[in-house]
């Protein structure tokens, strides 16, 4: 099966481009990267790993990545609940709490355990 890797870390684009199809949009937010997610479920795709997996909350990194599963056909109806409960629940978490401004030296933190989240999640589906 072909898979989809959507995420706005530079890490994960850097690491991974060699060995997986990647979206990268460095520009977006969580919020926006979960909704391309939510475009490619509608039109088939299936969520790999849940896309709040891990303990760090939307508002305690900017980085999100989601792993999908390309297919045709039928909509899962599984991963549409799941990621429409993800966009609700990083919207509510981003505005009910104060713009965090990470300093430049966090930032790589952020991204490696962004990237190890989804490494994980890359070997498990792949076994």
């Amino acid at each position: 099966m072909e898979t989809l890797i959507i995420t706005n870390n530079p890490r994960v684009e850097k690491e991974l481009r060699e060995t997986e199809k990647i979206e990268f949009h460095p520009q977006a937010g969580q919020e926006e990267i979960l909704r391309l997610a939510r475009d490619y479920i509608h039109l088939g795709a299936k969520l790999i790993m849940h896309p709040m997996m891990g303990r760090v909350k939307p508002h305690e990194t900017p980085y999100k990545s989601v792993f999908l599963e390309l297919c045709e056909g039928q909509t899962d109806m599984n991963s549409v609940i799941i990621i429409e409960d993800s966009i609700r629940e990083t919207k509510k978490l981003i505005e009910n709490t104060y713009k965090i401004k990470y300093d430049d030296q966090l930032l790589p933190d952020l991204q490696y355990i962004d990237l190890l989240l989804l490494q994980n999640g890359i070997e498990e589906y792949r076994r």
